[in-house]
């Protein structure tokens, strides 16, 4: 159960944030014939979790805390609430979220990110999601409740994609450089 609207702090996410997590959350909709807000939530912490392994960065800003049934956001809760008010999705008879626009309005970069994590996860029941995330560094270095701090997982645990490249090259010493003529010139 997600944490009532009194004990929520602010939403911290500025509006361009907001904004982009909006469309990040049709576009995982626009894939699905509808979803529940427990599988959006474990599903949008899926992908900060891929992104984060394939890039070294996050899919969204969304804060993120362990509760009851597996990560939580309040801003997903938040920008879902948004969107039903905007129109842009609905609620089904069976409280499923859904869409039917095409996609969100995010980078090709974003939208490819979400096609291979809707291939890795269309699968998975959501239990196995809740899983897989409790199984994550976050997870098990956060308390309950307490925001998990996606920029300390990505220095301690997940190295930028310049950061592994550099770690897989021995950087060369120039004064090894069979030329010195030409380092010297």
């Amino acid at each position: 159960m997600a944490p009532s609207a009194s004990e929520d702090p602010p939403l911290e996410l500025d509006s361009d944030d907001k904004q982009e997590l909006k469309e990040i959350v049709v576009e995982f909709l626009s894939r699905y014939e509808g979803l529940y807000e427990k599988r959006i939530q474990k599903l949008i912490f899926y992908g900060e979790i891929a992104t984060a392994i394939k890039t070294g960065q996050r899919l969204t800003d969304a804060d993120f805390m362990p509760y009851d049934y597996g990560p939580y956001s309040r801003a997903i809760t938040n920008v879902l609430d948004e969107l039903v008010e905007e129109g842009r999705i609905s609620i089904r008879e069976d409280g499923q979220y859904a869409t039917t626009l095409s996609g969100g309005n995010i980078s090709p970069k974003k939208t490819y990110l979400i096609g291979k994590i809707h291939s890795e996860t269309k699968r998975m029941s959501t239990d196995e999601l809740v899983d897989r995330a409790k199984n994550t560094w976050l997870w098990k270095n956060y308390e309950y409740g307490e925001d998990m701090d996606f920029a300390e997982y990505i220095d301690e645990v997940i190295m930028s994609p310049n950061e592994r490249d550099m770690a897989r090259e021995p950087e060369r010493d120039p004064v090894e450089d069979a030329d010195m003529e030409r380092l010297l010139s």
